[in-house]
Order: structure tokens, then C-alpha cells, then sequence
């Protein structure tokens, strides 16, 4: 729950002179926000949920879809096959609505009142009465925000290191600053020991990056394998 976020990034950042609680009100919780926020895109969440169809070739999203953010993964339909049977991802689209919503387009028909399985990408949740983020992983989270913290609190001391103020206290101030640096560069690392990157770049070959001519030197087409991705982001 969040107050477990907050004990933790508390122990972490271990902000003594209470600069971050006097200076900003709820700057831990935006950072715990923040943090959970980057680790639904590190490691989106899964949700399967059922939706009935209409009878027509379009589909409502289900409730937990953030446009934007959400991404299908899969269709089951019909449901219970054995092997499962899945709608063909090039025969789904994601239509945009003028209120901001989205639903989702298919190339067959379902008949009305039959039930397709959607597995897709949901923001993780964290508040006082849920936590989505797996246990192995809620440590990490708390020293992303702790990080985001503690790069506010070594720009606060730097920024108190000038000469305008005592000698002694700005050399304090400056150690303090460096002391914080460091910290946030160690807790990024563990973030990232633990949690890794994102899919998609888990995904990339070991290699440079390169955009390739579509044709060749003598002016012919290269050929090119099509690319098969779910609406809203690869598979």
C-alpha cells in the first residue's frame, strides 16, 4: 500500500535537515507517483478482462484502458478453444473518439452478446487500498522515487553552496550536495539491477541502429518482411 512506499522512500533518502517535508508539500508522493508511473512502462501490467460484443464490428474498451498508454496484446474468440483461438492482430484497430476515448475495431463480426477474452497493458496501481507492483519489485519502485528525491535535495545544497554565504557552511553544503548525487546514481542502479529496462528495448538486437535504403544501387526495391504489431504497441 502507499504507505509502505513511504516508509520505504523515507528510510532511503534519508533527507535528516527535513529539507524535501518544509519545502514542498507532497513532493514524496509525486515522486512516488512519478516512479510507479515510469515502472508501468518498464514492466507494463497485465490484466485479461472479458468484454460482450454488440453485434457490430467495434468494441468498447475495458476499464482499466488508458489511451496512449494501454497496448493489446491479444483476442480470444471464441473463448474455451482448445488450442486457444485468437483474432488475427492484423484484423485490429484502435479508433479514436473526439472525447479522448478509444474503441476497438475488428474486421470480423461477433455475434451480439458473445464474449471476446482482451489481454492488454494497464497502468500499475498504488494508493491505500491497492498495490499492483509485484513484491520482488516494490523496493525498486521505492528507490526510483527515492532517487527522484534525492536529485532534488543535491540540487538544493548545491544551489546553497555559493560563496555568498560562510565558508564553512558552503563547503557543508556542497558535500551534502555531492553526498545526494551519489546516492541518486545508486539507487538508479539498483532500480535498474532490479527491474531492467524497458520490453521494447529488451527486444533489440546487440547491435547499432540503422535505417537501411529501400532501394539498392541500382535503383531496385529491397525486399522487406512486414512487421506484425498490436494496436497501441508491439506484442
Amino acid at each position: 500500500m502507499l504507505a509502505d512506499y513511504q516508509a520505504l522512500v523515507d528510510d532511503l533518502v534519508r533527507d535528516k535537515d527535513q529539507v524535501i517535508a518544509l519545502a514542498a508539500t507532497g513532493a514524496r508522493e509525486t515522486a512516488i507517483a512519478g516512479a510507479v508511473a515510469r515502472y508501468s512502462v518498464d514492466a507494463p501490467r497485465a490484466v485479461v478482462e472479458d468484454v460482450t460484443s454488440d453485434g457490430t464490428q467495434r468494441l468498447d474498451t475495458p476499464g482499466e484502458w488508458t489511451p496512449g498508454v494501454s497496448a493489446l496484446r491479444s483476442i480470444e474468440y471464441p473463448i474455451g478453444n482448445i488450442p486457444t483461438t485468437e483474432i488475427d492482430p492484423a484484423a485490429v484497430s484502435l479508433y479514436d473518439k473526439p472525447d479522448g476515448t478509444q474503441q476497438i475495431t475488428l474486421l470480423i463480426t461477433p455475434l451480439e452478446d458473445d464474449e471476446l477474452r482482451l489481454t492488454y497493458t494497464a497502468l500499475h496501481l498504488v494508493d491505500d487500498t491497492h498495490d499492483t507492483i509485484p513484491a520482488r519489485h516494490k523496493r525498486a519502485v521505492a528507490c526510483l522515487a527515492a532517487a527522484d528525491l534525492c536529485g532534488q535535495l543535491a540540487s538544493y545544497y548545491a544551489t546553497d553552496s555559493a560563496p555568498t554565504i560562510g565558508a564553512d557552511v558552503a563547503a557543508g553544503n556542497q558535500s551534502k550536495s555531492d553526498r545526494f548525487r551519489k546516492r541518486q546514481n545508486d539507487l538508479l542502479a539498483e532500480y535498474t539491477k532490479v527491474v531492467g529496462t524497458a520490453p521494447a528495448e529488451r527486444l533489440k538486437p546487440a547491435s547499432a541502429d540503422a535505417n537501411p535504403e529501400r532501394t539498392d544501387s541500382m535503383g531496385r526495391q529491397r525486399l522487406f518482411h512486414p512487421t506484425r504489431v498490436w494496436p497501441g504497441g508491439p506484442v
